[in-house]
Parts: structure tokens; sequence; C-alpha cells
């Protein structure tokens, strides 16, 4: 068993320990959900006490263009991010409202997946070109990554056909292969108005996936980043403490998405 299966494990036994409660002792038979059930609790709690270490405002609390946007949602081939945890909801509506609000004409993604946030950017952006960065199917990460990465990996290899194909929206977006960590970002350098950053989730991709979107992007440009506070095994929440100690960094209150606007130079 190696160090990062191990350490999934501890931290699953510790999400138990601390997450659960007197409720959770129903979920016994199974496991799986228990710890799920726990790592959602803590979730809950970092975000509702305001201990994750940044400061959490809504879209249109930083965007104030926000406050009147209709968004656009689909759910196709049974795709959704409206599951049992709420957390994902706020994520998913909170994307499409960056979209709304800054009206973005070049956006660039890293971990395209099966598509579904691709499509939602397009669903929500009038006039623009999204370019979405993934792996090639037998493509091999260059840098430390997660077990958590891993299953996603897997996913990935699943998919047949991205969700955005049998769609209008399908000229809009670009898929693009290889390494977020040693891609040539040249051709993108200060034309990405809107950055989704939702690769690896070791401290090392996602700060070089950082340091890659803050080349790419311009004064008025928003990085996003997804899955920040979640209590599992990712560097996402380590990176963006730190990163935030430079640049003003919020997260959306109930949910795993963070932003930064990119201040006028």
């Amino acid at each position: 068993m190696n160090s990062e299966l191990l350490r999934l494990y501890a931290v699953a036994a510790r999400n138990v320990l601390i997450g659960g409660n007197l409720s959770s002792l129903l979920l016994l038979s199974n496991p799986r959900q228990m710890v799920a059930y726990a790592t959602e609790n803590l979730f809950s709690f970092r975000t509702v006490a305001d201990r994750r270490g940044i400061p959490q405002k809504n879209v249109f609390e930083v965007l104030p263009q926000a406050r009147l946007a209709k968004v656009n949602l689909c759910n196709t081939n049974g795709e959704t991010w409206f599951r049992n945890s709420a957390s994902y909801v706020a994520d998913i509506i909170s994307l499409c409202l960056l979209c709304q609000a800054i009206k973005p004409k070049v956006i660039f993604e890293i971990g395209t997946l099966t598509g579904y946030t691709a499509a939602h950017m397009a669903l929500n952006c009038d006039d623009c070109k999204i370019y979405t960065l993934d792996l090639p199917k037998d493509g091999k990460p260059t840098l430390a990554t997660t077990v958590i990465d891993g299953a996603m990996v897997k996913m990935r290899d699943q998919t047949k056909r991205y969700l955005w194909e049998d769609m209008d929206i399908a000229p809009k977006i670009q898929p693009l292969f290889g390494d977020s960590a040693n891609f040539d970002y040249s051709p993108y350098y200060g034309h990405v108005d809107l950055f989704f950053i939702d690769g690896a989730h070791s401290y090392e991709y996602v700060r070089s996936d950082t340091l890659n979107a803050m080349k790419c992007c311009h004064p008025g440009s928003v990085i996003a980043w997804h899955d920040f506070g979640r209590a599992g095994v990712n560097g996402v929440s380590r990176w963006l403490v730190e990163f935030s100690k430079q640049h003003q960094i919020h997260s959306v209150p109930g949910g795993s998405l963070a932003f930064c606007v990119i201040p006028p130079a």
C-alpha cells in the first residue's frame, strides 16, 4: 500500500472522527456513505464558522453586475452537480454567475473531464471561445498527484463523448490535450478573461496551474479554482491560503469555488 493511499485512509478516519455525530452511526453498514457524510459535515462546519482561511463572499458581492444576472443550466446524459451535497450546486451557479458578470470573450479551463463545466460556461457566455485542457488518454502527470486525481483519470478514460458535443454551443469549445504543468500557454498570454482551474488537486499542480493562469490573464480577468476547502486529500486549500497572502481571493459561502479578480497594474 503506497503512502498516498495510507494518507487517504488516515484523512478519511480523521473526517469520520471529527465530522461524525450520532446520526452518522446509522450509516455504519455503508462505510463509504459514512465517510462522505462526515467529510461534508466538516466542509459545512468550516464554511458556516468561516474557518477556511480566505474571506467568504458571493460572486455578486464582489461583482455587483451579477446581482440581476440570469444563469443557464443543463443536465446532459444524467451528468449533474445537483447532488445530495448542495455545495456543488453553489459551485456551478457561482461559475455561471462569473460568466454572466464579466462576459468573457476568451476562457481557459484546466480539467475537462466530461465537459460539464465547459458546457455551462459556454451556455452563460453569448460570444466566447473556450479552450479546455486535459491529459490525453495515454498521458501521465509529471508532478505529484493525489489518489482522488487517479480516480478522476479513470473517469476521464471512460468518457466517450463530451457533454457539449450534441449541443448548439459545441462550436464555442475547443478541447486541448497535454499536461498542464508543461503545456505551452504562450499563445494565450494576456488574452484570457476567465481562467478556471479544476485539474489535479495536489499542491504542486494547483500552484503550477495558478502561476500559468496569471501569465494568461490581464487586469480585470478572473481566475477561479474548484474544490477549495474540501476536507479531503488535495493541496487546493494549502496553496490558495498561501497565495491569498499576496492576492485578494474570495471563497463562495457554502461552496468550494474560490475566485480572484486581477487588479489594475
